[in-house]
């Protein structure tokens, strides 16, 4: 059975019943046009109003990653991603000459449908929004853990009116390209009907996830974007761990370890330190530091019991180890764990992070495969990171970041820029006609 808790412009918080994709497909289709003819700009415009709006609200802010969210919606934060995706804005509304008499015109897919993993629930705005850009309907099927939150966050779109070029636009024009919906994960046959309707499918999860998806019945036509599991870890070099912004850098770390509770693939799970006049234990004495300051602001830091196990684990084998050592909280608020073995620790979650020193951050190199999404970096060297991030991308990474952003969604995201993918590229070859 399929619970949809926004259809057709309209919101309900314990979801409305389907058996199936009908009504959601016929009330999409109805409201293509009508988004069709909306300005790119009305569209961000909208959604720069939608920003505001989440900023207002101090309940919504405490979401984990929604101050970024608000941020990411901002109206040139939005045309800067546009334009890195698709060149020009203009695209999107009419054909636009790149030649003599030769045109080209971004047009929509059709149906883009989501498959969202529960992890991250802002991920499931990111992922809808971008598609409305490109003038997309929309099924987003988000997971039971995150769907209240995904609904909270969504409601903010409804009753925003924009006046553009003489004309009123509304956003329940966007709200009515936009399905809600939750079903069981392990329902096939929904699966596989969700999957049919889609011409693009993004799917956001783990490898479980990905491959069942991913081997469902589809269109020929249809488009795949597919964000599996990915790993990332931190890198310190000599120059940041000597300068005066070492404990700065060490905050960062934090913030990016302890955002959606180390959940997200680009959650750092290990830190590289370069060897330098700071020994590798006066390190983890002012990580520990900062993380007791840090997670007072928060009031829940409850783990599952399954990650609570294996942190129990992980601190009796290093404390009870002569070749390793452990700095660890009263409690469960934070572990860090220090070994000499130059190797991608197995992600423990629950504000954990291994910590290693190494000669050079270059030799991180051999650890890296295209499993690996993102390495935040600390370093004064431009030149040197610039350096560590053409060998490391060469091999398979995505993103290089510096540190405290990690977790910050942008443009390209696992090496994709994603709006350009959802668009149909069209020509209009009109040469010698006249």
């Amino acid at each position: 059975m399929i619970n949809c808790h926004e259809l057709n412009g309209e919101f309900n918080e314990n979801g409305i019943k389907f058996e199936n994709f009908h009504e959601i497909e016929t009330c999409l289709n109805n409201n293509f046009t009508k988004l069709h003819e909306f300005p790119a700009q009305v569209i961000i415009l909208i959604i720069n109003e939608y920003g505001k709006k989440i900023a207002r609200n101090r309940d919504l802010l405490r979401m984990e990653g929604v101050p970024f969210l608000c941020f990411y919606l901002k109206k040139m934060n939005i045309e800067k991603q546009l334009k890195l995706n698709l060149e020009n804005i203009e695209y999107l509304d009419h054909f636009v000459e790149v030649e003599d008499e030769k045109y080209i015109k971004a047009q929509p897919k059709g149906i883009v449908c989501h498959w969202m993993a529960g992890n991250v629930p802002t991920l499931g705005i990111y992922s809808v929004l971008q598609s409305i850009l490109c003038k997309n309907s929309n099924i987003l099927r988000v997971s039971k853990e995150s769907v209240i939150e995904v609904y909270e966050l969504l409601r903010p779109l409804d009753n925003i009116k924009i006046e553009y070029e003489g004309n009123t636009y509304s956003s329940k024009i966007i709200l009515k390209n936009i399905a809600l919906i939750y079903f069981n994960s392990e329902d096939k046959d929904l699966n596989s009907q969700m999957s049919l309707k889609a011409d693009a499918r993004i799917v956001w999860g783990s490898k479980i996830a990905v491959d069942s998806i991913t081997l469902l019945p589809k269109k020929t036509t249809c488009k795949d974007l597919i964000f599996g599991p990915k790993y990332s870890f931190a890198v310190f070099d000599k120059s940041a761990i000597e300068s005066d912004d070492i404990e700065e850098y060490l905050e960062n770390l934090v913030t990016d370890i302890i955002a959606f509770n180390q959940k997200g693939c680009s959650s750092p799970q290990v830190l590289f330190v370069e060897k330098s006049k700071l020994p590798i234990e006066s390190i983890a004495q002012m990580l520990s530091l900062k993380f007791e300051k840090i997670t007072k602001r928060y009031t829940n830091l409850d783990l599952e019991e399954a990650i609570v196990a294996k942190i129990i684990n992980k601190r009796g084998e290093y404390l009870l180890s002569l070749n390793k050592l452990a700095y660890i909280s009263n409690g469960l608020k934070y572990t860090i764990l220090i070994d000499s073995e130059l190797k991608l620790e197995d992600a423990i979650t629950g504000r954990t992070i291994f910590i290693k020193e190494v000669e050079d951050i270059l030799a991180v190199c051999p650890l890296i495969t295209k499993n690996i999404q993102t390495i935040g970096i600390a370093s004064k060297d431009n030149k040197r990171t610039l350096e560590f991030a053409d060998r490391v991308t060469t091999l398979g990474v995505d993103r290089v970041v510096k540190i405290g952003y990690m977790n910050f969604y942008d443009s390209p995201w696992d090496g994709c820029l994603i709006m350009s993918e959802l668009v149909r590229w069209c020509t209009l070859n009109i040469k010698g006609m006249m």
